[in-house]
């Protein structure tokens, strides 16, 4: 990517289909102008065009409509690269539902849940969910989707510095592109390779996480989830939601605003300090101005007391519930009711 002229590559809206087809449209022009057109330069055509997205965004959470995107890079003869760093260890065949949240609209506005709280038929046509006694999970989103051997895409990259708890990552894809890379990808070919007690970690870790133990794990990990989101909001709608939200994410990374780098900086401390959560501040220009977050990871072991003690913190030090002053009775009240 580093070696792409900036001129040549675009960037389209957050998960916006809509504006993803106006710029491959755009490029697709572009690169198919006759070379007898001054305005074409000779160098840029028969360019393939490649589409690089996250399955989850490591920022917000939320996670990229990879089929849409897929479809979308087929028609216009463009192939998708998908960076599987939050995905793997976290989705698989086996939990493709957990996609999806009660609190979270799909993209197209469609309520994803009946009211009985189970999969409404509408958000199953969506994810194109199967069932599969022989499959495993923790294998990333496209293998949830089932869309590993979909004709748009390109690689999927996995690293194995996150659910994976080592370092290290590979590159999935046809033959042709493997061979490609063994022989032009200079990173690869001048770098070391992993030490074999990496590659024993990395295969333990993976075998840990596509098996039974591992679906049990990613099981609490998202019961934990709905448990975070489910208490947030109710703690948001009772103390009035104000420029402290939210954001709509189904996956275990989840993220509350806190607009100012002091601001957001200050509830990271006090959450430390005095609630014993490890939680960090991601603060502008990593994140746009004003959209400064607590952004704060669940855990397999992580207990339920813990999620519910994360909230009354965050409501307490975030000043949500009567401008900034809690009850202390009915906070522990509240906590206690849950457990």
């Amino acid at each position: 990517m580093s070696r792409i002229p900036m001129d040549r590559v675009h960037y389209f809206k957050h998960n916006d289909m809509q504006d993803l087809k106006r710029i491959l449209s755009a490029v697709k022009h572009m690169i198919s102008l006759p070379i007898s057109d001054p305005s074409s330069d000779s160098s840029s055509l028969n360019q393939n065009i490649m589409v690089g997205v996250e399955s989850v965004y490591s920022m917000d959470g939320d996670v990229a409509p990879l089929r849409d995107i897929l479809d979308l890079a087929l028609q216009f003869g463009a192939c998708v690269l998908v960076d599987e760093a939050h995905g793997l260890g976290v989705y698989g065949r086996t939990n493709a539902h957990n996609l999806v949240s009660p609190t979270v609209p799909y993209l197209d506005g469609t309520p994803l849940h009946d009211k009985d709280g189970s999969l409404s038929s509408t958000s199953e046509t969506n994810l194109k969910i199967t069932s599969n006694s022989n499959s495993y999970g923790g294998s990333g989103v496209l293998a949830a989707l089932e869309l590993e051997h979909h004709p748009a895409l390109l690689a999927g990259v996995f690293t194995f510095g996150k659910a994976a708890g080592c370092h290290g990552a590979v590159i999935t894809g046809s033959q042709i592109l493997i061979d490609y890379l063994v022989n032009y990808a200079r990173p690869l070919i001048y770098s070391t390779s992993l030490p074999s007690h990496s590659l024993w970690a990395i295969k333990c870790s993976y075998d840990t996480m596509t098996s039974k133990q591992g679906d049990k794990m990613r099981a609490k990990v998202f019961g934990l989830v709905s448990l975070f989101r489910d208490d947030m909001m109710e703690a948001l709608r009772l103390g009035g939601r104000n420029e402290h939200f939210l954001l709509p994410s189904p996956s275990p990374i989840q993220a509350v605003i806190c607009p100012g780098n002091e601001h957001c900086i200050a509830v990271s401390k006090k959450l430390r300090a005095l609630g014993g959560i490890g939680v960090f501040p991601i603060r502008s220009p990593t994140v746009p101005k004003g959209e400064e977050r607590i952004r704060i990871i669940v855990h397999a072991h992580n207990t339920k007391q813990e999620v519910l003690n994360l909230v009354e913190c965050l409501i307490h030090f975030t000043g949500e519930v009567n401008d900034g002053v809690v009850n202390e009775d009915n906070r522990q009240e509240r906590l206690l009711s849950k457990l």
